[in-house]
């Protein structure tokens, strides 16, 4: 200490504290001293002054030496306090020893103050230091059993008899004890099953023999509530001070979840998350086992591509959840429908996949294919939806339509759309002629991109004549595409391919441009006037800018609007009345004509005809061409020739092939007609000869019989 030690006297005599101060001197102790001789007194001084020591008197008028000790110790349990009396017997000395008193004094002897105030003074310390030390030995217990009980890995120790030292709470929770106290004493047999007891024994024996530890042992194990767990292991002998094993130290960490977890990371590589189905990765392994199966044993394999028919409206309208739901109803219904040998299989989205193995013929799939279209077809209830949807599949055959994974999945989607196009909810099994059509499909597509550029676009012309006279009134233009490989393709083949890529506006665009700007040279070459009808998509009423695109052709040709006929089909103007018919009308502003392309065949409707004040019909050709033989034919063609008379249109006719067909369309009254018993398609240079040629002849009508020339894309 660096200090005086400061020395508090309980004592009501100063001569008497003063004698003792002298003595404490004499012994060589350095110290300061304040005298009390109140209960009052001495607790201000403990709270204040705080003394290294005490000494007191056993006797004071009004306080005494025990209760100063009481307390004293009630305060400070570990400060020295001496007594130092004249008045206290033996008797009483021992029993301040046994109430906490470090040493007494009799004031008769003195000269033993200060080595008793030093023995005082080194008990206190060494007991001080001894507190301390086993405080800081029971922080560190508790810190470790905190440690223990708190980490994921269980910690256990057993003795060399294998009985258990103790362990951390984890691990007692795993065998369902409350408290690690509870396993003391116990063995892996009073724990676990026979077994697993006998196996870790011998894995302690291992341990304790050689003095080596095993690392990182995994195994399964038998938890408390009997299930399965999975853990990592690890041993290590704990030794005595002579280097003698003496216990076992063991600990593993549990890694049921995480072996779950790998097991579920697993699954998902070959199976879909939604279903639980076979993935693309599965069924490729599945494919390939039933096609070495089936060239060992001479049978067929069918795969078939299922896509559902309007997912995407319930799922856009209803949301994901009802979707996902939705899906996976679907995926029970296909499992219920084959085989336990097939492999049905979820490639994304709506589209499964169905592997159907050992196949004696193409055939011997059909029961399967009308139970899926039947089953899937069934209402189903989600979330208070009722719900119906349908399935169009398509089938390939192995060894037939492939020998690999990626052709056969290839010609079933192939087929999967003929099945869509033949009007969804039904099969189609794929044939040569199917995968001809995807080839030359894909070399339109790739050539469609630039056909503009190149100059690949041509109009040829077909002559429309008058009924009564029989004078030329019009031409309709027709779309040709020069393909370079494929040769000179039909609008029929290649239209399908325009408006799927979008195309379609540009080459709609430029038909219009050219079929203007044709006319526009055939009137200032001095031929009759000709009047231009465009047949105009529904895509390019959507783009929005249709009213500026003929504007834009008319002033670059200097076609007068009167010369320019547009033709729309029932489909646009069914879509969107309002908008479509606002368009209608701005365009009728300009001055042009209106007529309405393949009446009969869509939603035919007067209230259109009057609102929408159209000039023409023309009737489709599926009615034409049989009304000399088939009187539905005939009925309906006299009706449309009546019902347009009476509404002040014109009409005219498309696809005569005989002269029975044109005798019939005169008694009918029809206005016009068209078709190859009149004329051809004619280039525009065989179309101007024909025009030069029918102006000499004179046979052109003199007086408001102006050449109707129009774009035919939908034929």
């Amino acid at each position: 200490m660096d200090r005086p030690l400061r020395i508090l006297i309980l004592e009501d005599t100063p001569t008497d504290a003063e004698l003792a101060q002298r003595e404490l001197h004499k012994a060589g102790v350095v110290f300061v001293a304040q005298r009390v001789e109140t209960r009052e007194s001495f607790v201000q001084a403990l709270d204040t002054w705080h003394p290294d020591l005490v000494l007191a008197d056993y006797k004071l008028p009004h306080f005494d030496g025990l209760s100063a000790l009481e307390l004293l110790r009630q305060r400070s349990p570990e400060l020295p306090f001496v007594f130092v009396s004249g008045t206290m017997g033996e008797e009483f000395a021992i029993e301040t020893l046994h109430r906490g008193a470090s040493d007494y004094v009799l004031k008769g002897h003195l000269a033993k103050l200060g080595p008793a105030v030093m023995r005082a003074l080194k008990v206190a310390e060494t007991q001080s230091l001894q507190r301390a030390a086993e405080q800081d030995l029971f922080n560190s217990r508790q810190m470790l059993r905190t440690v223990l009980d708190t980490i994921p890995q269980r910690v256990f120790w057993k003795d060399l008899d294998f009985n258990y030292l103790g362990c951390n709470r984890p691990f007692a929770a795993d065998y369902g004890y409350a408290s690690p106290q509870n396993l003391i004493g116990k063995t892996d047999f009073d724990i676990a099953p026979e077994v697993s007891a006998q196996r870790w024994r011998v894995e302690d024996r291992q341990v304790m023999a050689s003095g080596q530890p095993r690392l990182n042992i995994e195994e399964s194990y038998i938890k408390a509530d009997g299930s399965l767990g999975w853990r990592v292991v690890s041993k290590a002998p704990l030794c005595d001070q002579a280097g003698q094993v003496s216990a076992i130290l063991c600990t593993y960490e549990d890694i049921t979840e995480r072996k779950a977890n790998e097991e579920r990371a697993r699954f998902l590589v070959y199976h879909d998350g939604l279903t639980g189905l076979p993935n693309h990765l599965l069924a490729f392994d599945r494919l390939q086992q039933a096609m070495a199966y089936a060239d060992r044993e001479g049978n067929k394999v069918a795969l078939l591509f299922l896509d559902l028919d309007n997912f995407k409206t319930i799922n856009d309208s209803l949301g994901h959840t009802v979707g996902d739901k939705l899906i996976r109803k679907v995926a029970t219904r296909i499992s219920q429908c084959v085989r336990d040998t097939d492999t049905v299989s979820r490639q994304g989205g709506d589209e499964f996949l169905i592997v159907l193995p050992a196949l004696s013929d193409t055939d011997a799939g059909a029961p399967v294919l009308d139970k899926l279209l039947q089953s899937i077809h069934r209402p189903m209830t989600i979330d208070g939806h009722e719900l119906s949807t349908t399935v169009s599949i398509g089938i390939a055959m192995y060894p037939d339509d492939g020998r690999d994974f990626e052709s056969l999945m290839k010609k079933a989607d192939t087929a999967m759309y003929q099945a869509k196009e033949a009007g969804r909810n039904t099969y189609r099994f794929f044939n040569r002629q199917m995968n001809d059509d995807v080839l030359e499909n894909l070399k339109m597509r790739s050539g469609m991109g630039h056909a503009l550029e190149h100059g690949e676009f041509v109009l040829h012309y077909q002559p429309q004549i008058d009924l009564r006279s029989g004078a030329l009134m019009g031409v309709e233009a027709l779309i040709r595409w020069q393909h370079p490989a494929l040769g000179l393709v039909p609008p029929g083949r290649f239209i399908p391919v325009a408006e799927e890529t979008g195309v379609i506006v540009a080459v709609g665009e430029w038909v219009l441009m050219e079929a203007c700007r044709q006319a526009a040279v055939w009137q200032q070459s001095g031929l009759p006037k000709v009047s231009v009808a465009v047949n105009l998509s529904a895509i390019q009423f959507q783009r929005g800018n249709l009213e500026a695109i003929v504007l834009r052709a008319l002033s670059q040709s200097g076609l007068d609007p009167a010369l320019l006929e547009l033709e729309l089909t029932e489909s646009i103007l069914i879509r969107n009345t309002e908008t479509i018919l606002a368009t209608v009308q701005r365009l009728k502003l300009l001055g042009v004509m209106l007529s309405i392309d393949d009446f009969g065949t869509g939603y035919s409707s007067l209230s259109y005809l009057k609102r929408f004040r159209v000039d023409k019909l023309k009737i489709d050709q599926s009615f034409v061409r049989d009304l000399a033989h088939d009187p539905d034919d005939a009925a309906i063609v006299r009706a449309v020739v009546q019902m347009a008379h009476s509404l002040g249109l014109r009409t005219i006719a498309e696809g005569v092939e005989d002269d029975h067909v044109l005798n019939h369309l005169r008694i009918f009254h029809c206005d016009e007609a068209q078709g190859y018993h009149i004329a051809k398609p004619l280039t525009a240079a065989e179309m101007t000869s024909y025009l030069i040629a029918e102006q000499q002849r004179g046979d052109l009508a003199s007086a408001g019989n102006n050449v109707a020339q129009r774009s035919f894309l939908t034929q």
